[in-house]
């Protein structure tokens, strides 16, 4: 009866993916040039201090949940990050346009982040394929996720491969949407 309850009233389990995969509804953990490390806890639907990151690091782009998607590469929602002019609050909900995917192996797992832009934001109206970020924007978050966990577990637990255009990331997000229905038995 707990369990019922609490998935009723998560964010994780109540926000629809009615645009997806072209547009996501993303909940945002941890806010561009944060070193808090934010995990959306989705038996009790909030946020919740993970860690600090153990050296000077920021995310350089706001970094969310996917709710109503589950990668079983990681046994976790869907990552996504989201470039925005501004920071966005963690907890605030954030439509997310997708325009790519970064391939990423983490301590073994396929996590792989979806690549976003802010659909509310006019200054990205323009970017609709990873390739038309310009080339820093791309280069900093493959070299956040190469070397944010090298003081905490040492160089080698985050694998970055390539840059994919946003076909690629649909077909994760329509799989990972399929995997959260049979595991969470929903319609």
């Amino acid at each position: 009866m707990i369990e019922f309850s609490i998935m009723k009233h998560s964010h994780f389990h109540i926000i629809p993916q009615d645009k997806a995969p072209k547009i996501l509804n993303l909940i945002v953990e941890i806010r561009q040039g944060e070193s808090n490390k934010y995990e959306y806890n989705k038996d009790y639907g909030i946020l919740e201090l993970d860690r600090v990151l153990y050296g000077p690091m920021y995310y350089p782009v706001n970094y969310c949940d996917v709710p109503s998607t589950w990668n079983e590469g990681d046994n976790d929602p869907l990552d996504a990050v989201v470039f925005s002019t501004h920071p966005i609050s963690p907890g605030a909900m954030v439509r997310g346009r997708v325009i790519g995917i970064m391939e990423m192996i983490d301590n073994g797992e396929e996590d792989y982040k979806i690549i976003c832009v802010n659909n509310k934001d006019p200054r990205f109206d323009h970017i609709d394929h990873v390739d038309h970020l310009a080339p820093y924007d791309r280069k900093d978050i493959q070299t956040f996720f190469e070397t944010y966990k090298i003081p905490q577990t040492g160089p080698g637990t985050v694998k970055i491969g390539r840059f994919l255009g946003p076909e690629i990331a649909y077909e994760h997000i329509n799989k990972a949407m399929e995997v959260y229905k049979k595991k969470f038995k929903s319609d």
